[in-house]
Order: structure tokens, then sequence, then C-alpha cells
């Protein structure tokens, strides 16, 4: 067996061990949670058994609640959720570039940047009722403001953490500054910048809950609204599932993005 095969089998044993450990400790919560309900013998309607929740939602994927089944709702969820997060990424990271790699526009944008990360997201709201309407768009805007300044400091401090020798380089060579900002800086700055994709799709997606329910008021989709429909009719076990549902998902971009950060590190 040569080396790299052996590297190999050590890195899948490795993979295998972790995630065996992690469904062990999953298993150890859902026991100790299903013990507590057991042994106080708790009313379903504060705390259901796992199994009446994992029940709820399989009857939940052909029943329809509000705007339609559980794939529904979770489908509108994503759908929110990308558009805030697309949207931070799409405007969070040129900036961050700019603003590392240009001092007047480091000096023109970062005292009113400081100003709008610091206002929790959800203080959006109201406003973003009042300029988009109970409507997609004020969801989206929520989102847009939780998931975007993580962005643009991960990307600012990238450019600013940078080689310069790298950008003089560039420059001798007859580089313009659009492309030493981004055949440069950017690739030099890739891990950084993903590391802020991690964080702000963290944030975006914590915010996605506060986005539906608080920000788009009549609004029949989301997980958001299973929740708000659990709290309103005492139906815990639809409260939790939708709960559980959004832990899960959650968890799975956040592996997505990893292992993009993954890659991005072997590639620095």
């Amino acid at each position: 067996m040569s080396e790299s095969q052996a590297a190999t089998g050590i890195s899948g044993a490795s993979r295998l061990m972790r995630g065996g450990i992690t469904m062990l400790g999953v298993s150890i919560w859902i026991f100790a949670w299903w013990g507590i309900v057991a042994a106080f013998e708790v009313s379903p309607d504060f705390l259901p058994t796992p199994w009446q929740v994992a029940k709820n939602l399989i009857w939940l994927t052909s029943n329809s609640i509000g705007g339609g089944t559980l794939w529904v709702h979770a489908g509108w969820s994503l759908l929110r959720f990308l558009s805030g997060f697309l949207l931070a990424t799409a405007l969070g990271i040129p900036l961050g570039l700019l603003m590392g790699h240009v001092r007047l526009a480091r000096n023109l944008l970062n005292p009113l940047f400081e100003l709008f990360r610091n206002i929790p997201p959800i203080a959006w709201a109201p406003f973003a009722l009042l300029w988009f309407g109970a409507s997609f768009g004020s969801q989206t805007f929520v989102i847009f403001t939780a998931a975007f300044p993580p962005m643009l400091i991960n990307a600012y401090q990238g450019i600013r953490l940078m080689d310069k020798g790298l950008m003089n380089a560039a420059r001798m060579l007859g580089a313009g500054p659009v492309t030493i900002l981004f055949r440069v800086g950017l690739p030099a700055s890739i891990p950084l910048v993903v590391a802020g994709l991690r964080i702000g799709l963290a944030n975006g997606w914590l915010a996605l809950v506060g986005a539906e329910i608080i920000a788009g008021p009549g609004a029949l989709t989301g997980l958001g609204f299973l929740i708000l429909v659990g709290q309103e009719n005492l139906r815990a076990t639809l409260t939790i599932g939708a709960m559980a549902v959004i832990g899960v998902i959650g968890a799975s971009l956040d592996y997505v993005v990893r292992r993009l950060e993954y890659l991005a590190a072997r590639c620095k």
C-alpha cells in the first residue's frame, strides 16, 4: 500500500469516527429528552416526545397547513434566505475589497457601515414593512441586514492582511486597479472571504424566523409561519418540529460552506 493510499484510509476512518461520535451525541440527547418527558409525565401540549414530533412532521409532508405541506414551507424559507444571503454576498464582498484597497472608499463608507452593523437585524423589520410592505422583499431585507456585515468585514480584512508585495508586483507588470483588486486581492483573500460567508450564512439563517414572523405578517408559508401557528394553537409538536427542520437545514448549509472553506484553505 502506498503512502497516499494509507493517508486516504486514515482520513476516511477519521471522518467515519467523527460521524459516529456525532450520531451518538444526537442519540443521547434524544433519549434524554424522551426520558424527561416520560419520567415527569409532561403534557404533549408543553413538551411532546421525539416520536410525537417526528410523527407530526411525517403527517405534515403530505398534509397542508396554511399555504402548503412541509416541503412548501421549507422551500419558501430557503428561497427567502437565499435571496437575502446572495444579495449580501453580491454587495458585501466587493464593498469590503474596495474599502480594504482604496483609502478614500474606506474613509467615506466606514462611518456609515459602523452605524449599520451595530443595529440588530430585527430592528430593521418596521422599516422593511414601511419600505416594502408585508412582502417577500421585507423578509429578504431583514435577512440581508444580518448576513451583510460579516461578509464585508472579512473581505476588508482579507485585503488588509494580504502580502502587499503581490499588489506591488502586479502594478509593476502594468495591472490596473480593478485587475489588482479582483485578480490579485480576491484570490489572496479567499480563506477569510469564505469564513465571512460562513458567519453571514449563520447570521442570516438565525434572522429567518424573525423575518418571516415580524416582517411578513399575513404570509401563509415558511417555517417561521409554522412556529407561529404552533404557538397560537398550543401545538408544541408543530413548533418543535419546525424548529428541528430549521436546525437540520441550517446545519446542512453550514456543512456546505465548511467544505468550501476547507477547499479554499487548500488552494491558498
